[in-house]
């Protein structure tokens, strides 16, 4: 890679997990601006531009001695800190570009939906953005429309966990005994639903725990009741 990069800029990601022997080469390198390819005993002059990208906190590492600290200033030049998601301002943007990279086209995301996107703290940042959209897309398939119904159940999990109220536990809903007017599966179901909305104070998650459903098949419960 380096022999590749020979008159321009080397790109190494997540340079805060190489291990401390890749390092210690890395290093040598860098010092020398030269290279033994394996295989051969004659270094080869190189002059390339490196730039590094990692997640983690280089100073921590090398307090916890994972990461060399010569290294680290050989490399610390300019620093460019990129915003998590969940710091940005801009959300709709880079949505919209995600979107836009993966199936060019107009694509619409409904407003509830969008708000979601917005509030959720995106621990997996771009990679997680990027995932969800996809699994989104796929699921609205020729409609292009994303609804709820199409957002991934561990996003909702996320959301869930994200919140600062937890619902209180209470045993799982029972259906009411024969009425004395016949009532239809889908009344049992609406009802099912209603009451353990209800009784989880309207957390989606919890409801569809209790009643054994994922949350595409509580979606499509509810779209046909508003149907």
């Amino acid at each position: 890679k380096v022999l590749a990069a020979n008159g321009g800029t080397l790109f190494l990601d997540e340079i805060g997990d190489m291990p401390l022997a890749m390092q210690a080469r890395l290093l040598r390198v860098l010092q020398e601006r030269s290279v033994n390819p394996l295989g051969t005993t004659r270094s080869m002059p190189v002059d390339i531009k490196v730039i590094g990208a990692t997640h983690r906190k280089l100073r921590t590492l090398i307090t916890e001695q994972r990461f060399r600290d010569d290294l680290y200033y050989r490399l610390n030049g300019l620093t460019v800190r990129l915003p998590a998601l969940r710091e940005r301002t801009d959300i709709d943007v880079v949505i919209a570009r995600v979107l836009d990279a993966q199936a060019p086209g107009e694509w619409h995301i409904a407003p509830d939906v969008q708000q979601l996107l917005r509030q959720h703290r995106w621990p997996g940042n771009l990679r997680q953005l990027t995932n969800v959209l996809r699994t989104a897309r796929a699921l609205a398939g020729e409609s292009r429309m994303i609804d709820r119904e199409h957002l991934p159940d561990d996003f909702f999990d996320d959301i869930g966990a994200e919140s600062s109220v937890a619902p209180p536990a209470v045993a799982a809903p029972s259906v009411q005994a024969a009425a004395p007017v016949p009532v239809s599966l889908h009344d049992v179901e609406r009802q099912a639903i209603e009451r353990a909305l209800a009784m989880h104070q309207g957390n989606v998650s919890a409801a569809c725990r209790v009643l054994g459903i994922s949350r595409n098949t509580f979606y499509r419960r509810m779209k046909v009741e508003l149907q």
